[in-house]
């Protein structure tokens, strides 16, 4: 195999667990979560984090499977940089900052590849 396909599917599967992982943990226990929700939507915490759960299991899946790849990683990148954003403005973790930004590096990456290996769509 090549290794540039190497490469292309070492990332989805790098980014594509990562999202299926964090959103489970999101639907399993949402009360852990609530700290790093903005105060703009307290009011119903526990939906709003089980509902961005499912939303990353999806996008998660949606990368591994190749399934409308490009889409997937642009709602991964768009999620990545909402999360990136609320962590610098209200929590300060700045470790987490960093790790967030590689996983949104890698999903831009996957955007801009012309790479298409085993995906279920073109």
């Amino acid at each position: 195999m090549e290794a540039r396909k190497i490469r292309h599917l070492l990332t989805r599967i790098g980014i594509g667990i990562v999202l299926v992982v964090f959103g489970a943990w999101e639907i399993t226990n949402p009360a852990a979560w609530v700290g790093f929700l903005p105060p703009l939507f307290w009011s119903n915490t526990t939906m709003i984090i089980v509902v961005h759960g499912v939303a990353m299991i999806a996008v998660g899946l949606a990368i591994l499977t190749g399934f409308y790849l490009r889409i997937a990683a642009i709602l991964s990148s768009i999620m990545l940089l909402a999360i990136i954003i609320s962590l610098m403005v209200l929590t300060g973790y700045m470790d987490l900052v960093i790790r967030d930004t590689g996983l949104l590096l890698l999903s831009l990456s996957i955007i801009f590849d012309d790479v298409r290996y085993l995906t279920l769509t073109k």
